[in-house]
């Protein structure tokens, strides 16, 4: 069910179950820290009725000694007035106590019972303090023998309920620090359970969560490796998250990859086979026809065969180029590498241009070379003559486009210098791509295929070497490239090839 679940509702899920326990965690807390609270109060609570309690006892004392005092010293009058201020007290004093008992409906009661008591206790009291205060010590004594049953009675059943109230928040108070060290300890417990439930929660649930992406992330990536090898793919991911979208959408794209190389391959085939030979006759025919085999033409016969025999030219050059660029780009290319001098390359390239460029009125200038270099002869010089030629087209009647080798550190570097009209800043790394041209005008005005100068590129670059210029608009020219004087210690030339075929789906041609 996950699989079918997008990676935000994923995310969604994570967060909100780490959302709930961290919501549980904090009301465990919450629970905990207000029992403490209660616990507290209640303490407290405990604390001030048996404080009340104790007030309300020392006045019921006071009273007591007070009477007590009166009747066996002579009855002094401070004796009265003590007995009469605790008398007087003691209800409002039982009344604060009550107060502080109202919630409990068990102690209000033990409070109420000792009130009753404590009051009668008080009157019979009072009538015979009344009595000997007047005088009437002989029945005052009469009264005090009278009501000494019922005062026992009273004084008992007060002080049984003082005694049951106090020792029922003495209890409390006992109890009270074993609780709380229970509550502190169930708060550390909480505390520590839910911080180490919830790491681990949390560790556990980003791993699972993160492993089913970077798990299915690493076949993306494996599956763009397989494509890029030609390999096959793994399996389409299941599910209908983003990722499992992106890996059907990749092999969708593959597959119509490969039906379009396929495509790619049945045109290479077509325009080698079907197109490459008859064109080929049919250059001959016109070179046959131009040089009067089949009879002499006019002036326009011989302009028109003439054209035509140049597009046909033109139109094998493009077929040849688009062949080597296939076998470039689909790495089919191979070298055939070993140590050359450097000389030889330049000295045919220059060779097989020299009609050409006498033709446009440049000359083709070189200086003694003895370098060495580790290359496809064959292949350098391709490279050369499609960088000569290009100079030789764009330079000025009676210019010259110089040609040297240089050694740089373990390098050959292979320069062409011309004296034409340069190539702009903004197109100079344009032109290595396929089919740029510094103008638009340049492939029906100069000729040339569009791909010649990514060839190069692709060539050098399958040698282990890199190409480039440096111009100036209205300046000139210089195109160099570089090429290993020895074989590369860590790269062979079939690495350079794919190297060289990797790099070429976004370069160039002619300036």
């Amino acid at each position: 069910m996950l699989a079918n679940w997008k990676l935000s509702q994923k995310g969604l899920l994570l967060v909100g179950v780490l959302l709930v326990l961290e919501l549980v965690f904090i009301g465990s807390l919450y629970w905990l820290l207000h029992e403490t609270e209660l616990l507290v109060t209640k303490e407290e609570h405990s604390k001030k009725i048996v404080g009340e309690t104790n007030k309300v006892l020392q006045l019921v004392y006071d009273a007591g000694n007070a009477a007590a005092e009166y009747q066996t010293q002579g009855q002094p009058a401070p004796a009265a007035q003590k007995f009469h201020d605790a008398v007087d007290k003691l209800p409002a004093q039982i009344d604060t106590l009550k107060d502080i008992c109202k919630d409990n409906p068990h102690y209000l009661q033990r409070v109420e019972v000792f009130e009753t008591n404590a009051l009668k206790l008080m009157k019979l009291v009072s009538f015979a303090m009344k009595l000997a205060e007047e005088g009437k010590l002989g029945q005052a004594m009469v009264v005090g023998k009278k009501i000494k049953p019922k005062y026992t009675i009273l004084r008992k059943n007060m002080f049984d309920e003082v005694r049951a109230l106090m020792d029922e928040q003495e209890t409390i108070l006992k109890d009270s620090p074993a609780i709380h060290s229970r509550m502190r300890f169930l708060e550390k417990a909480s505390l520590v359970f839910g911080v180490s439930v919830n790491v681990v929660l949390a560790v556990l649930m980003a791993s699972f969560f993160t492993k089913g992406i970077t798990t299915r992330l690493n076949i993306l990536v494996s599956n763009t490796q397989r494509l890029a090898k030609g390999e096959k793919l793994n399996p389409v991911l299941e599910g209908k998250d983003e990722i499992s979208v992106l890996d059907q959408s990749f092999h969708r794209m593959t597959q119509e990859l490969k039906e379009l190389e396929e495509m790619k391959q049945q045109f290479v085939a077509m325009v080698s086979h079907d197109l490459r030979t008859p064109l080929t006759s049919i250059k001959g025919f016109l070179e046959l026809l131009a040089g009067g085999v089949y009879g002499d033409l006019n002036e326009t016969g011989e302009h028109r065969a003439g054209l035509a025999q140049r597009n046909i030219t033109r139109l094998i050059s493009l077929i040849n180029d688009l062949l080597d660029y296939e076998k470039l780009q689909s790495g089919k290319f191979s070298l055939d590498c070993r140590q050359i001098d450097a000389a030889s390359p330049i000295s045919r390239s220059i060779d097989a241009l020299r009609f050409f460029a006498e033709k446009e009125d440049v000359g083709l200038i070189t200086d003694e070379i003895d370098l060495k270099a580790y290359a496809d002869e064959e292949r350098l010089v391709q490279v050369l003559v499609n960088l000569i030629s290009n100079s030789v087209k764009f330079s000025p009647k009676g210019a010259k486009v110089t040609i040297t080798a240089v050694q740089k550190e373990n390098f050959v570097e292979f320069n062409v210098i011309d004296e034409g009209r340069g190539v702009p800043k903004i197109m100079q790394e344009a032109i290595f791509e396929r089919f740029k041209q510094v103008k638009t005008t340049d492939a029906t005005e100069k000729g040339g295929t569009g791909l010649g100068l990514p060839i190069c590129k692709a060539l050098v670059e399958c040698h282990g070497g890199q190409i480039g210029v440096d111009s100036e608009e209205g300046k000139g020219s210089r195109f160099w490239f570089t090429i290993p004087v020895t074989k590369p210690a860590e790269i062979l030339a079939p690495a350079l090839v794919e190297q060289g075929a990797a790099r070429l789906n976004s370069r160039s041609p002619d300036h």
